[in-house]
């Protein structure tokens, strides 16, 4: 997951656009075909290759949404690597996915969001955008936090917020509702000693 493509070369720059493509391909034919009615052979047909083509850039058709999914993500990250040194950090990451939600990259994020958290093959491109996710978002996170903080308890941070959103999202897309009150309580827990022994 690149948060910048300055430094990416020109043949990079047109990888990662057919990646795109055939993803935001592949996100269509999943939500309005279904997953198990769509074939690699369909991806590629629309997208104007050859399978073997296709191949070069997924394994398989269910990988080929991870893309689609890490755009949504690049989004949240940009709105956190836009907040300012001191801001509220709870309601400043509340505010960045919450923005990302409601101004979605594509109209098609919220069909495959429920899509993804409703189909188990889909699951492990949706635990891997987020892992890369997670990634991204420690440098971001890290002059939020106290200056002595370590590179361990950065790369803790940073997958703790991001596992945060997702089982929020994934909460609020199960339950219904709306979407800030699930991310509120998911990041709060954060601040919490969750794992104390009980009395």
């Amino acid at each position: 997951m690149n948060v910048s493509r300055e430094k990416l070369s020109l043949a990079e720059r047109r990888r990662q656009a057919t990646l795109l493509e055939l993803s935001d391909i592949a996100a269509d034919l999943f939500v309005n075909r279904g997953v198990a009615a769509t074939t690699v052979q369909d991806i590629a047909d629309t997208a104007g290759v050859s399978a073997r083509t296709f191949h070069r850039y997924f394994p398989s058709k269910a990988d080929a949404l991870g893309p689609f999914i890490e755009q949504g993500l690049l989004q949240y990250v940009s709105r956190v690597e836009a907040l300012p040194v001191g801001t509220a950090l709870v309601e400043g990451l509340c505010d960045a996915l919450a923005g990302s939600l409601a101004s979605p990259r594509s109209p098609l994020d919220l069909e495959v969001t429920r899509l993804v958290v409703s189909t188990p093959e889909l699951k492990p491109a949706w635990l891997r955008a987020h892992e890369e996710c997670a990634l991204a978002l420690g440098p971001i996170l890290a002059p939020h936090l106290d200056p002595g903080t370590d590179a361990i308890a950065l790369r803790y941070a940073s997958a703790s917020v991001v596992t945060a959103n997702r089982l929020a999202v994934e909460s609020w897309i199960d339950q219904g509702g709306e979407p800030r009150a699930f991310l509120e309580r998911c990041l709060r827990l954060l601040t919490q000693g969750v794992l104390l022994p009980t009395r």
